[in-house]
């Protein structure tokens, strides 16, 4: 055999190896993604119970006496787990107040309950709940995708519980700061929203949770994901949903967070249109930690914002004027 054939089968060997070998990658991190399969990747609530407990900042105490009622939200294929927390003081007048919490990738809804207490002081009911893939939920993950829709069918059960004048705030982390900045450009009216490590497209999260370079990766899951579930990755850009509306937006990141850089937060905080919005970063602090390792701050920050935040939304509700899509 002439050494060019061999030279080209050799060639043509190695060019299919390193195909395939892309490929199974490619699958590999789009496995992780929607399959979610083992206990690190899926912890059970006792184990987040725990690793919460030893965090400090969360109150279980408190937290299992809350008046609490479980339902399900039947959301594009899935059954998206949910509790309604009462506030413990009832309501004046004026209408009913609650905040939605939705929490960040490979954890489930035991995440919310620092942030539930805060917000439950200025008299907020919540709705904590396990995204889909997570905790007792079923689906598949999408990084936001479909996320953002079962966010808004859960906005939808609130206002016909609690009246369509209901004073509604979003909350959420990482994964959970995506859903919730991706929900405002499908659901309108919504007083305010917190978005703690969230990223300005699915790039940073596609990257920390599969541990992949995005190019050229991302490209090939996106398209893997758009065949077998009708997903689009690429259609996840919260630094576009930022732009677009014009609700307050309070971004909360710590500086030392490698999943998520910082610089996330700035390019998003700049986006948005609303002059209630606003930044706080947190020195040295990694990725979600910001509450754990500066509770005080945190709080003042987020007490803050909705206080301004919600009388805003009042004025205008009182208007006929409440923030659309823009």
């Amino acid at each position: 055999m002439a050494w060019h054939l061999v030279v080209l089968l050799v060639a043509a060997g190695l060019t299919a190896l390193y195909l395939l070998t892309g490929f199974m990658v490619v699958l590999v991190g789009a496995l992780i993604i929607t399959k979610l399969k083992g206990q690190r990747i899926r912890p059970s609530y006792e184990t987040m119970r725990e690793a919460n407990i030893n965090m400090g900042g969360a109150d279980f105490d408190a937290y299992d006496s809350m008046e609490k009622e479980a339902f399900v939200i039947h959301s594009h294929g899935a059954d998206i787990s949910c509790e309604f927390i009462l506030a413990p003081e009832k309501p004046g007048s004026g209408p009913a107040k609650c905040f939605i919490r939705a929490h960040g990738f490979s954890v489930n809804k035991i995440t919310g309950v620092r942030y539930i207490q805060i917000l439950q002081k200025q008299g907020y009911s919540a709705v904590n709940y396990d995204q889909r893939s997570f905790g007792a939920s079923g689906g598949v993950c999408s990084l936001g995708y479909y996320e953002r829709l079962d966010l808004a069918a859960i906005i939808g059960w609130v206002r016909q519980h609690l009246g369509e004048d209901t004073i509604i705030g979003l909350h959420g982390e990482s994964l959970g700061a995506i859903t919730v900045v991706e929900a405002l450009g499908i659901v309108p009216g919504i007083a305010f929203a917190i978005a703690d490590s969230c990223s300005t497209t699915v790039d940073s999260i596609y990257k920390a949770v599969t541990h992949l370079p995005v190019f050229p990766f991302l490209s090939t899951a996106s398209l893997l994901a758009k065949l077998k579930y009708g997903v689009d990755l690429r259609d996840v850009r919260p630094i576009d949903r930022a732009a677009q509306t014009d609700v307050p937006l309070l971004f909360l990141h710590g500086t030392k967070d490698k999943p998520i850089p910082y610089r996330e937060a700035e390019r998003l905080f700049a986006a948005a249109k609303n002059p209630l919005s606003r930044l706080e970063l947190f020195e040295g602090v990694w990725h979600t930690g910001a509450h754990m390792m500066e509770p005080e701050r945190y709080e003042k920050a987020v007490t803050e914002f909705v206080q301004a935040a919600q009388k805003a939304f009042v004025a205008k509700q009182r208007e006929g004027a409440l923030y659309e899509i823009i």
